[in-house]
Parts: C-alpha cells; sequence; structure tokens
C-alpha cells in the first residue's frame, strides 16, 4: 500500500479560521498514509465550505491517492466530477484549473493539460512577477506531473516548475517529494536527482518524514541495507505516526527476526487507516510465525470481508501457508490465482520468483518455471537481486535433484557475480558432474585446483569428470587429469596408496588393451609396483605387458593388434579400477 502522494502545509499559508487546526489534521493524516482518515476530514470541511478552492483540491487529491491504492478509475470519476462543480462554483479558480489538468494527464490528455498549467501561471502573474506566476501553482504542477505510473506527466517541465517556485522562495517540502518522485519515472539511473530532491525537502523541514522514507526506499532498490536502514529510522524519528516507515521495517525483518517484525506491523496498524491492508499485513506477520493455520484463518475472514471487491493479495497468503504445510499443489493453484487477478504493474521480481518455485515442486512444470523466473530477473535491475533469484532457482532444482536445472542456474549465476571460493567452486563443480556436463566440470575444477592448489575436491571433481567423459575408455583422455591428482596424491603415499594405484591401473587397462601401448602399459604396472611391489593385480599387469612385448617385438605391436591381455588384465578394465 504505497502512499505516494504527500501533501504540504506550508502551501497553504493563509488561515482557515476555525476549519485551520481540522484541516491541517487532515494534511497530516494524508502525510502520515491515513487516507481514509484525511478522506473524511476534508469531505466534512468541503460540506461546510462548497464554493472553498482549496479544500475541494485537497479533497480531490485525497480521491487521487484512493484511486491510485485501490486501482479503481470509480475514485479518479469522483475528483474529475468534484474539480468540474468547484471550477464552476469559484470562477475558474486557478489552483483547482491545475486539478482539472491533472486529471487531463491520467486520462493521457498530455497536451491539454499543458495549455491549462500555463494558463493557471498566466492567470496568477502579478506586475512584480510577470514570468512565473504564484508557487502555490507551481507547486501544484510538479505534484500533477508526479501522478500516475511512469508515462504519465513531463519529467522536464515539472523539473523546470520546480526551479521557478525554488527562485520565488515558494518551495515547499511536498513540492521537492514530489519533484523526486518524477525522476524516479526515468529509472533508478535517475535516483541520484531524486534523493537530491528529497533532501531539499529535508533541508526546508527536518521533520518531513515522508522525504527520510522515500531516500531509503532508493537505498532499498540497490539492496543497501545499512543505508535504508539508517533512513527509516530518521524517518521514524522524524514523525512516530509516519505509518509507511514501520512498514518497510516489517519488510526488512520479517524473514530475519520475526519478533522485530512483530514490534514494527503493530506500530504500522497502530498508525495507518484500518482496512483490508492493514488484515493482510497482520496475516502475513502470523505466516512468518509459524502460525499457519491462524494465518489461513485469517486469509479467510479478509476474503469474506471483501463482498466482490479485487484483492489479489489474499491468494499470496493462502500460498505462503500451503507451501509451508507441504500441500504444493494447492500453493502452486492459489500463486497462479495471484499472479492472473494482480495487476501486472503490482508484480514484483519476487512474486515471480515465488511462482517459479512453486511450479518446480509440482511436476511436469519446468517450462513454466522458467518463464517466471526470466521475469523475475527482468524486473530485478540489481545485480544483487539478479543473484538471489538465479540461487533460489538452483536451490529449487537442487531440492528436486534436477541437476541439469541446477548446473544451468548456478553457472548463471556465476556469470553474473563471479565467485571463486572454494565453497561455490565445489558446489559448481558437483552440479555440473551430476549434470552430466563433464567438460564445464573439468574446466571449473581447473579453476579450482589453480586457486586452492593444496585441497583436493578440484583434483577429484577433474579426474572423475574426464574418466566419465570416456566412457569406453577408447580415448584414453582423462589420463592427464589422473596424472595431475596421482601427482597430488603422492604427496602421502601410505595415506593415498589405494588412490593411486586405482589411477596407474586406469591407465594400464588403457594402454594394454585400447591403445595397445605395451611399453607404457608396462611403465604404468612398474609404477604400481612401486608403491605396492605385492599387489598382484600390478605383478600381472608386468607380466601380462611384458609378455605382449615379447610377442610383437616393439614397444606398440602390430602384429598383434587382436592379442587379448591375460584374463587378470582384463579384470583390471572393471569398473573398480578404471573409475578415479
Amino acid at each position: 500500500m504505497m502512499k505516494r502522494f504527500f501533501l504540504s502545509m506550508m502551501s497553504l499559508a493563509v488561515a482557515f479560521g476555525v476549519f485551520a487546526q481540522t484541516q491541517q489534521e487532515g494534511f497530516k493524516d494524508l502525510v502520515d498514509g491515513r487516507v481514509d482518515k484525511a478522506q473524511t476530514i476534508f469531505e466534512g470541511l468541503v460540506a461546510k465550505e462548497p464554493a472553498n478552492a482549496e479544500y475541494n483540491y485537497w479533497l480531490g487529491q485525497v480521491y487521487l491517492v484512493q484511486a491510485q491504492l485501490h486501482r479503481s478509475n470509480t475514485w479518479r470519476d469522483k475528483a474529475k466530477e468534484l474539480y468540474s462543480k468547484a471550477v464552476a462554483a469559484t470562477a475558474q479558480n486557478a489552483l483547482l484549473v491545475v486539478a482539472q489538468a491533472q486529471i487531463e494527464l491520467l486520462e493521457g490528455k498530455a497536451t491539454e493539460a499543458k495549455a491549462h498549467f500555463e494558463g493557471a501561471i498566466l492567470a496568477t502573474a502579478t506586475k512584480k512577477n510577470k514570468k512565473y506566476g504564484d508557487p502555490v501553482i507551481l507547486n501544484a504542477i510538479v505534484r500533477a506531473n508526479a501522478g500516475g505510473d511512469s508515462k504519465t506527466g513531463d519529467v522536464d517541465y515539472a523539473a523546470a516548475k520546480a526551479a521557478q517556485s525554488e527562485e520565488l522562495l515558494g518551495a515547499t517540502p511536498d513540492m521537492f517529494l514530489n519533484l523526486g518522485i518524477t525522476y524516479l519515472k526515468r529509472g533508478g539511473e535517475f535516483g541520484g536527482q531524486a534523493k537530491r530532491a528529497f533532501e531539499k525537502a529535508i533541508a526546508l523541514d527536518p521533520t518531513f518524514a515522508a522525504a527520510y522514507w522515500r531516500i531509503g526506499k532508493i537505498f532499498e532498490s540497490q539492496k543497501n541495507p545499512e543505508m535504508y536502514l539508517d533512513y527509516y529510522d530518521k524517518a521514524v524519528k522524524a514523525s512516530d505516526k509516519f505509518s509507511m516507515s514501520y512498514l518497510s521495517l516489517y519488510d526488512h525483518y520479517k524473514n530475519r527476526d520475526v519478533n522485530k517484525a512483530k514490534e514494527y506491523i503493530e506500530l504500522f496498524i497502530a498508525n495507518a487507516d484500518k482496512d483490508v491492508e492493514t488484515d493482510y499485513f497482520y496475516a502475513d506477520y502470523l505466516f512468518r510465525a509459524g502460525k499457519y493455520q491462524e494465518s489461513l484463518q485469517k486469509a479467510k475472514d479478509i476474503e469474506a470481508s471483501l463482498n466482490g471487491e479485487k484483492f489479489a493479495k489474499v491468494n499470496k497468503l493462502y500460498s505462503f501457508n500451503y507451501d509451508r504445510l507441504k500441500d504444493s499443489v494447492k500453493a502452486m493453484e492459489y500463486m497462479e490465482k495471484y499472479i492472473a487477478q494482480e495487476d501486472v504493474d503490482k508484480i514484483e521480481g519476487e512474486d515471480y520468483a515465488y511462482m517459479a518455485a512453486s511450479y518446480l515442486k509440482v511436476p511436469g512444470n519446468v517450462v513454466k518455471a522458467e518463464t517466471m523466473a526470466e521475469k523475475a530477473i527482468s524486473l530485478d535491475t540489481s545485480v544483487a537481486g539478479k543473484v538471489i533469484i538465479m540461487d533460489g532457482m538452483a536451490n529449487a532444482y537442487t531440492a528436486q535433484q534436477d541437476w541439469v536445472g541446477a548446473y544451468k542456474w548456478m553457472a548463471r549465476k556465476q556469470e553474473v557475480k563471479p565467485d571463486n571460493s572454494a565453497r561455490t567452486l565445489y558446489f559448481l563443480s558437483d552440479a555440473a558432474y551430476k549434470a552430466k556436463q563433464y567438460d564445464a566440470c573439468q574446466t571449473i575444477a581447473s579453476t579450482y585446483i589453480s586457486n586452492y592448489p593444496d585441497q583436493p575436491q578440484g583434483y577429484i571433481f577433474k579426474s572423475r569428470a574426464a574418466v566419465a567423459a570416456d566412457p569406453d575408455t577408447s580415448k584414453g583422455s582423462a589420463i592427464p587429469a589422473l596424472d595431475e591428482y596421482t601427482q597430488f596424491l603422492m604427496k602421502d603415499t601410505a595415506k593415498n596408496k589405494g588412490r593411486i594405484i586405482q589411477n596407474h591401473g586406469y591407465k594400464v587397462f588403457y594402454y594394454l588393451v585400447k591403445a595397445q601401448d605395451y611399453q607404457k602399459a608396462l611403465d604404468a604396472a612398474n609404477l604400481i609396483l612401486a608403491i605396492d611391489p605385492v599387489n598382484a593385480y600390478g605383478q600381472m599387469a608386468v607380466a601380462e605387458a611384458q609378455r605382449l612385448l615379447k610377442a610383437n617385438g616393439a614397444n606398440k605391436g602390430t602384429s598383434g593388434a587382436g592379442t587379448k591381455p591375460a584374463p587378470a588384465a582384463g579384470a583390471a578394465g572393471g569398473s573398480g579400477q578404471r573409475k578415479p
């Protein structure tokens, strides 16, 4: 529940008689995220003074916030109707003309809206200020361009009007806040300009919590918890009634510290409107606390209270709880309902990532899982975020013992954020080997050996993959890897005696049976006897190699190509001797 519109106390410096304090309370409620309470206050003010331009303006702004929160054109239509009547009742009041132009912007009528903005500026120009008009009007124009989605409004135009208001010393914290929001419409790369605008709001009013919170959101998008937690705490200190700070802190702690999460969600509920959203967040806390049946009941209560109104997020509650209760099918089905029912621009990368993991838990949904994962990655602009998604996919495939999928995502993660730690190289080598990606396994294992030459794992994976890549031992391509492994093992011949003999035995078999290079077979057999002079296999291999050398009269016989080794040598080719 993003309270994106924050209002200015300073833009209405005129005294409003007996209603002034009530109006300030309405502004404070709207600033702090209590939109329903603000609506009640401003509706009461307009009922008492129907022709008051400022009251009508801010009531319409409340309706537009509701429209954004509920994704409902009905609320926008209410604002449009309100402004139309108020403009007529106030003889084309300039502030209300700007409000009407704001509706035009939301309807996609950018040219008409800009013309009306300029008309309002001209209408408020004075002899002293012929060029820019009234700062209150300029500030309202900035606010109008901050509303709507990333395609709504003109960022450069809003920035120009903000600069003019600042020049006239009429800029307010609210105006700078909205200027920052307009910059963010251009994407994360404009976070610096947005942050500077928010900082100007704070410079004007150090208690303006919304600006601290907005800076925190920028750092959160960059996956920088040290900085965003600092700004959320600053927002709380600036105003202990600003609800969104508590919700953001809850989001941080909900998977880290359930006790802190409980503290912050209760503070959020205490300071926010009591509605289906606050019920949802408390049900989410119950889930995080492991109270799955209680959370499910809360979800059912929410669903029963909707009276046909759309609230897609309740399906996430069902999915999360059923997943923990080991009902993967229901978890998948409810998450599918969420994805199908939710507005596309409200679905986050982590939702798609969770959907992907849910698909992998139900057989037959691999393609769907991959599609969801790609959507998740495309939505996350940070390397850290992409890595988390890829890691989640790799873990999900590993849990299913689908090693092809596990290796694929581990490798993608390695490309995005290379990590040559021993732990990462071990799991990457292991996944590649189990996925039968033997060439890749050897390459990874070579990096392992290069970085950690005194650890055995790299040599083991490389030799295993090399042997597996030549399943019938016809190429002998595994021998260099086996020799490298043997050289490592020779550091402690007593401890590694059996493995060393097995490696040499592989070579004996290849040279004796496959390559028929009897001299090399004899050399390998002698290496076995050098380690264990009484080794029966080594003795038989030496005798057989010598016999074949004598029979063929050369290091590699030609006439003896069809000669079979002695039975003992043939036995050496079994899996016990060939596999490292």
